[in-house]
């Protein structure tokens, strides 16, 4: 069996924050709890079977707050759909509990995606993190990090 390797950019929430703010999509910046049946996201599949680029969705509820730029948090509510995309064999490990992420707003719902090399999924986030974050909202330093 050839050795398979998966080689992905360093990516951070400063990076996450960057990529919603540049997207024609809406996104809000949450941190709270995100519940979902963990038994429905995929597994990693290295027999060379799984597709190049697959995407399973998950329904889930996020509980928590919306950040803004004001630097307050409002409570916000919402069931949404996860997007777990596996590139080839490499899938996250998303798990329900804690969060840090982006939603993409859709005419119906909305949606939180994450893949093998990022996404917008911090699962269980740092003080750092979540500075990061409010610091990129609040127009102070939001630079992309180039390490981990």
């Amino acid at each position: 069996m050839p050795a398979l390797a998966l080689s992905c950019m360093p990516y951070g929430v400063t990076n996450a924050y960057q990529e919603a703010a540049a997207a024609e999509e809406g996104y809000v910046p949450v941190l709270g709890t995100l519940d979902f049946d963990a038994k429905l996201v995929p597994e990693m599949d290295l027999s060379g079977q799984t597709p190049v680029q697959a995407v399973t969705l998950i329904p889930a509820t996020f509980k928590g707050d919306a950040l803004t730029v004001r630097g307050v948090s409002q409570p916000f509510e919402t069931d949404l759909v996860l997007e777990v995309q596996c590139f080839g064999p490499w899938c996250p490990q998303p798990q329900p509990g804690e969060m840090l992420g982006f939603l993409r707003q859709t005419d119906q719902s909305y949606v939180l995606h994450t893949n093998a090399c990022g996404g917008f999924l911090f699962g269980r986030p740092t003080q750092e993190q979540v500075k990061q974050v409010k610091d990129c909202l609040g127009g102070r330093s939001c630079e992309v990090r180039t390490r981990p």
